[in-house]
């Protein structure tokens, strides 16, 4: 895995989602593009590990190769394949070998009180 090369990703996600509210997780291994209430796209070299007591998400692979580990099993994604994660189910990503681009849809949507990171 390598980190994100975060300045030539904000720039295409600036390019291809006008408008869009840019975020950059603390360590820099994922930025997340809020598209619309409930639509975000993310670029992932690894996330934490989490989960949403309300929260459905739905990822599908836009690019590269997605390893989730989602409520103790394994999944191995590529492009245009999805993964449905049910409320409470502790779930985490990383790329294969370069970030890897999701969209993701969230119902309800996102928001911060329903984000809860273990460790």
């Amino acid at each position: 895995m390598r980190k994100i090369d975060i300045e030539s990703t904000l720039k295409e996600l600036e390019r291809s989602y006008p408008g869009s509210r840019v975020t950059i997780s603390d360590d820099g291994r994922e930025i997340v593009a809020e598209v619309s209430s409930g639509i975000a796209v993310a670029v992932i070299d690894r996330s934490e590990p989490h989960f949403h007591l309300k929260m459905r998400e739905t990822y599908r692979v836009l690019r590269g190769t997605l390893f989730v580990a989602c409520a103790g099993m394994g999944h191995v994604l590529s492009e245009n394949e999805i993964i449905t994660i049910e409320p409470g189910a502790i779930h985490y990503a990383r790329a294969e070998d370069k970030p890897v681009w999701i969209e993701v849809t969230s119902v309800p949507p996102w928001a911060p009180e329903d984000h809860f990171v273990l460790g």
